[in-house]
């Protein structure tokens, strides 16, 4: 996983996946047929491990606004916690390698109506509420805090320290709360 993350899909070599995982090519070939299958593995393998934190944030029911701000700092750790590790694996590195390949197009897109859906979800139980304007749509405001997630991931890719990254995610949180930011 790191260093499909570090690296990106398309430098990250199979001799370079094998060392790293310690086996030889021809049992990282048995095993996963091939570098796109091992791949999507480990995007599997970062969703359920990495993603499925943040997603946590969204499980709540008492504070939307704390919920929302919760996932922005989790995001923003991740994006930024380690400095060969940035940004994030699903919104840069299958993002890219997305391009032509349509299988890799197909989990880009499961991956972001996942975390959209399970926004949705969060916003519409806040509008029940009243935590949010419930003449706001949920799912057009999951798809702007998702894009919001994804855009902030792409700066930390690009060097943007966590100290540029959190105002911006508390004003997209208190846009969607109506409320100041923090």
């Amino acid at each position: 996983m790191q260093v499909f993350w570090a690296n990106g899909y398309a430098a990250a070599s199979v001799d370079v996946l094998s060392r790293a995982m310690n086996v030889p090519r021809a049992s990282l070939y048995q095993t996963f047929g091939d570098k796109e299958e091992l791949f999507l593995a480990t995007v599997a393998h970062y969703g359920k491990t990495r993603i499925a934190r943040i997603l946590r944030w969204l499980d709540g029911e008492t504070d939307a606004q704390k919920d929302l701000e919760g996932f922005f700092d989790d995001l923003i750790s991740l994006a930024t916690g380690h400095p060969e590790l940035t940004g994030c694996l699903i919104a840069c590195v299958l993002a890219d390698a997305a391009g032509k390949c349509l299988k890799m197009r197909v989990e880009l897109s499961a991956c972001f109506a996942t975390i959209e859906a399970r926004l949705t979800e969060r916003i519409v139980t806040a509008q029940a509420a009243g935590q949010i304007e419930s003449h706001l749509s949920a799912p057009t405001l999951a798809v702007m805090l998702a894009a919001t997630a994804r855009g902030l991931m792409v700066r930390a890719r690009a060097d943007a320290g966590s100290d540029e990254l959190r105002p911006a995610a508390m004003a997209v949180v208190a846009l969607c709360c109506q409320t100041e930011p923090a």
